[in-house]
């Protein structure tokens, strides 16, 4: 059995074009020894709507199948001959179930098949009505009807104008109906994503962290001096005496106090105050700086305190440092309420563990990209591109001082050279960042208030262990080895060897390795003897010896050469293909 990738992250579109490719070729070997005739393009088809569904090529259900058929098909596909379908879809089920890369929640092979048959008629229904077209395909069936060469594109613009026009015949009913389908779809892709399950620190732990944090300390500081109220400037400045006497309070601006004219000249002074009134502790009323009666028990109830102020991270605006040095405000300023968001959702992920800052600033530019239309980078000069890192810079230096985040940098080279490609800049921002235990929970609070899903440790014990690697890749290692653990634990010492030891003999990441190797060696002795056999780059199939008074839950499988036909039996009723094309992609 060759190495092979089953299970996808979202968005890793180039790592399954490079599975996709190499499965293709092994299909294509496969159906060559089997002499199984079919449309490998239309097989490539079915492989595409399992990434676009759930990122999972080795899970099938019946359900599966009839979307495939009834829906995806008829919507997506240009398909020359409906007859070739069903033969296709035949062939890659006796394929995988040859290669035995199932997963064991697919259903089984039989019931497959009867529902490729019981789907077709459906399949020949979608295909037969344009209505059920998308836009792309359904200009690439008139293009085909019309004899017109797609990869010509003075062909392709000659004939859109005689179909504008009215002289090309295009069934306008079907055109106009996917135009109002599409019209009616969201133009913003729902913000899901996959989250990691993550342990959570105990309530001693948080109102520890609650009580030691600096920045916290600060504010609550403050609070207090702000007392009966400070007159504000005409522009809504705090006054030069009371900007210095409050910087001396907290023994802040050290640099800046000899040389101060405004409050604006005391960087860390400012900051503080736009953080207290974002975090609704003080407040402006008739010029005067008052403290917020409300936030007044909150002082003593350090927890809900902290949580308060770290909401209010992503309220505290451009310019943070007061003095604006490069004399114009952030490019992606307005932007910064969305982006924080990000950069959360990607330090959970990583479940405390080292995120390079570049990663964030990267996709930053590729989300603005998408909804703007354009390449951020070409509009935005190198003054605007360090105004926005300036600003990032500010925002995690404040929620390290309130102690969420933890900074650090990165001086290996060759992680210095990845991160110039992911920046493409000769001068990466080596900064790394990674949540604190108080980080991690405030973070969990804010995607569950969100409404987003986020599992709890435990919660993937029922799933298939490839799509638990690929989950708890790049989280932080003690977290995704717990999870593996939990895993293992979830089922009886035979059957968790034996999945993890098929999982192996195909498995080609060097991480989802590492995971795999260290569940089999929370599996006990035979789950040990299976790994050292494996770091022996030795792939046969095992049988399982158990441990004393382990449960045995049937025999290990049999060894099976995928290279080999499988003996005849009662065929399944499909239609005969016609066509042997080469793969697609």
């Amino acid at each position: 059995m060759g190495r092979m990738r089953l299970v996808f992250t979202p968005g890793d579109d180039q790592g399954y074009a490079e599975a996709r490719s190499r499965l293709l070729e092994q299909f294509h070997v496969w159906a060559r020894r089997r002499r199984v005739e079919v449309d490998t393009a239309l097989v490539a088809a079915a492989l595409d709507y399992k990434y676009a569904r759930d990122r999972r090529l080795g899970r099938w259900t019946r359900a599966h199948i009839a979307d495939a058929l009834g829906m995806w098909f008829p919507r997506k596909v240009t398909v020359l001959e409906p007859d070739d379908v069903a033969p296709a879809f035949h062939a890659l089920i006796e394929f995988l179930d040859d290669h035995d890369w199932f997963d064991p929640q697919s259903s089984s092979d039989d019931a497959l098949h009867r529902q490729v048959v019981d789907s077709t008629p459906a399949l020949h229904d979608g295909l037969a009505d344009e209505r059920n077209y998308d836009l792309g395909k359904f200009w690439g069936v008139q293009l085909h009807r019309n004899g017109v060469d797609p990869a010509d594109p003075g062909a392709v613009q000659r004939f859109l104008d005689r179909a504008g026009s009215g002289e090309a015949d295009v069934d306008r009913a079907a055109l106009a109906e996917i135009m109002r389908r599409d019209a009616r779809r969201s133009a913003r892709a729902e913000w899901n994503p996959e989250l990691p399950p993550v342990p959570m620190p105990g309530a001693a732990t948080l109102v520890e962290a609650a009580e030691l944090s600096e920045g916290l300390d600060l504010l609550r500081r403050l609070t207090v001096w702000v007392r009966a109220g400070r007159r504000l400037t005409s522009d809504g400045r705090l006054g030069r005496v009371d900007a210095l006497d409050l910087a001396a309070h907290l023994q802040l601006d050290h640099l800046y106090r000899e040389t101060a004219r405004t409050s604006d000249d005391l960087p860390e002074v400012s900051l503080l105050l736009r953080w207290a009134r974002a975090a609704r502790l003080v407040r402006v009323v008739r010029g005067r700086l008052l403290p917020v009666k409300t936030a007044g028990p909150l002082l003593n109830r350090p927890i809900e305190l902290w949580r308060r102020v770290f909401e209010s991270v992503g309220r505290l605006g451009d310019n943070l440092g007061g003095t604006d040095v490069f004399g114009a405000p952030s490019l992606f300023g307005m932007s910064m309420s969305e982006a924080f968001p990000m950069l959360w959702v990607g330090l959970y992920c990583a479940g405390g563990g080292p995120v390079p800052l570049e990663h964030f600033h990267r996709q930053v530019r590729d989300t603005v990209n998408d909804e703007a239309g354009c390449v951020v980078d070409d509009l935005a000069g190198d003054v605007e591109q360090r105004l926005w890192r300036r600003d990032v810079t500010a925002l995690l230096d404040a929620c390290e001082l309130l102690g969420a985040i933890e900074l650090s940098e990165t001086l290996d080279a060759d992680e210095l050279d990845a991160l110039s490609q992911v920046a493409h800049r000769d001068d990466p921002d080596p900064t790394v960042v990674m949540l604190t235990p108080m980080g991690l929970w405030a973070v969990h609070e804010y995607l569950l208030e969100q409404g987003m899903h986020v599992p709890s440790p435990g919660e993937l014990a029922d799933e298939d262990v490839e799509y638990l690697c690929v989950r708890m890749d790049g989280v932080r290692r003690e977290v995704a080895e717990a999870e593996l653990a939990a895993w293992t634990r979830a089922r009886e010492t035979g059957d968790a060897v034996r999945e993890l030891d098929r999982f192996l003999r195909r498995c080609e990441v060097p991480a989802h390795r590492s995971l795999a190797l260290h569940a089999l060696g929370e599996a006990g002795a035979a789950g040990r003897a299976v790994a050292a056999r494996h770091r022996l780059h030795v792939a046969e199939p095992v049988a399982v010896a158990l441990e004393p008074g382990a449960a045995w839950s049937g025999p290990a499988p049999a060894p099976r050469d995928p290279t080999v036909a499988a003996p005849s039996s009662a065929p399944h009723p499909r239609t005969p293909a016609r066509h042997n094309l080469e793969p697609a992609g």
